[in-house]
């Protein structure tokens, strides 16, 4: 392939698609799956679905990538999608199965333990895109380093990203720095807390938070 490039023209607002990503195995949870386990009263996954619904515009339809619990997931009246390869390959695995659903609209990205995130991640992310035309991915960043699972993606990222995870890598920063993805610089670190330890959860219960 040759570098990566576009003629996708998205303006600020445009309709978008987002994806959820709940479908790891949780070795950090004890296996459970992440999606489900419960947080001031609803599980992540709701919470999740709340940061969506609160981003302007808020997305034209709602993806969770997902490879277990999946009648539980399809109960909250989103499209539910599986990996196209198998044994757990991985967020990106869950990425790729996403954007191959998304045929013109940008799509952002968002993982289902990180409940906290910003109402303004999907345009600042947007305009991150608007002001670089070549640009295939924009993500977040804070002091704490890199995002890149918080992302906005034009759909052609996916022939790259097939190739990518055929070449058996995983590492999605490398991935987005490939694509030359822009980073946008957020400055509360705690909106992107990943809430994907027992001792996580533990320590919100001890506090009060949970």
């Amino acid at each position: 392939m040759s570098e990566p490039s576009h003629t996708e023209n998205k303006t600020v607002g445009a309709p978008y698609d987002a994806l959820i990503l709940a479908g790891g195995k949780g070795s950090r949870l004890e296996g459970r799956d992440k999606g489900w386990v419960m947080h001031k009263g609803l599980p992540l996954i709701e919470h999740t679905l709340a940061c969506l619904a609160a981003q302007t515009p808020t997305p034209s339809r709602i993806l969770i990538s997902a490879n277990r619990n999946i009648d539980a997931y399809k109960q909250t009246g989103q499209t539910v999608v599986t990996d196209e390869r198998a044994n757990f390959a991985g967020p990106l695995a869950g990425v790729e199965a996403g954007l191959m659903r998304c045929k013109k609209n940008n799509m952002l990205v968002i993982p289902c333990d990180t409940p906290l995130l910003p109402a303004d991640l999907f345009a600042r992310l947007e305009q991150a895109l608007a002001e670089k035309s070549t640009a295939l991915a924009a993500y977040a960043v804070t002091s704490d380093g890199p995002q890149p699972l918080c992302c906005l993606l034009r759909p052609s990222a996916v022939a790259w990203l097939t190739k990518y995870l055929d070449e058996q890598k995983a590492s999605a920063i490398k991935w987005l720095e490939q694509l030359g993805a822009c980073a946008v610089h957020f400055e509360d670190v705690a909106a992107f807390s990943n809430f994907n330890t027992m001792e996580m959860f533990q320590s919100l219960k001890s506090k009060g938070q949970a």
